[in-house]
């Protein structure tokens, strides 16, 4: 009995000090409206074709480059980089003609997006299979600086989707730059890393002026759902809202 009444107690006092301490209202993170990011994949569905288009110009002036001297690696990787570009060509047709995903934007992009991240690892790839230790200094070079053109050059036409962006970038980076590194070459190391920054940070500029513009166009709305909110509870948190801030 007596271990009840102390229950009771601690109860009653927990539930006496919930009703005298101030609540804060927290602040929710400002992601852009529905339409906004319904725009932005729109504009992936559309500049994604250009991408790809760029990859495969890049893909196949390097196999038939490359394919002189080394025919091997050269008909490997076109193959693998071909294979990949049908899938993410093939997502983007069908999104674009209404088909399978059209009706699911969000799923759609994010299985798009893993497909650029098969396409970015295998495109990335080409200093490394394409051109071995034993190939001339302008046939790496030329391979490398041709890579990271595509990866970025690539990236832009992904930028509304900073993830399917960074999917073509980040791979370029990573492999140009082992390949610098595996061939010893300080000075193209150093250019790699320079003109990744670079890159790097027009994408993220690009991204942001894209996604202010869209979201200006497309704000986001508040309003009360009838017959479920309270007007005067929806008051009582505006007023909080503005006292916390």
């Amino acid at each position: 009995m007596p271990n009840t009444l102390a229950r009771d107690k601690d109860i009653k006092e927990l539930q006496r000090l919930a009703q005298t301490t101030p609540m804060t209202v927290r602040r929710r993170k400002k992601a852009p409206s529905r339409a906004a990011q319904l725009e932005s994949i729109d504009i992936l569905s559309r500049w994604s074709a250009a991408g790809l288009a760029l990859i495969a110009g890049i893909g196949i002036f390097l196999s038939v480059t490359v394919g002189r001297v080394f025919p091997l690696r050269a008909a490997a990787w076109a193959l693998m980089l071909l294979a990949a570009l049908w899938v993410c060509r093939n997502m983007q047709s069908h999104f674009r003609a209404g088909d399978e995903l059209a009706a699911r934007p969000f799923r759609w992009r994010a299985s798009f997006t893993a497909c650029l991240c098969v396409l970015g690892v295998a495109f990335a790839s080409a200093p490394i299979l394409l051109t071995p230790i034993s190939a001339s200094n302008s046939l790496a070079v030329q391979t490398t600086v041709l890579t990271l053109v595509g990866a970025f050059g690539a990236a832009i036409f992904f930028a509304t989707h900073l993830k399917s962006a960074a999917t073509m970038a980040i791979p370029g980076v990573i492999f140009t730059l082992f390949a610098a590194m595996r061939n010893g070459d300080t000075t193209s190391a150093l250019f790699t890393v320079f003109a990744a920054t670079l890159g790097i940070l027009g994408i993220f500029a690009f991204w942001h002026v894209l996604t202010t513009r869209i979201s200006r166009h497309h704000p986001r709305t508040t309003f009360l759902r009838t017959g479920f909110e309270n007007p005067a509870r929806h008051q009582e948190n505006k007023t909080a809202e503005r006292q916390t801030a």
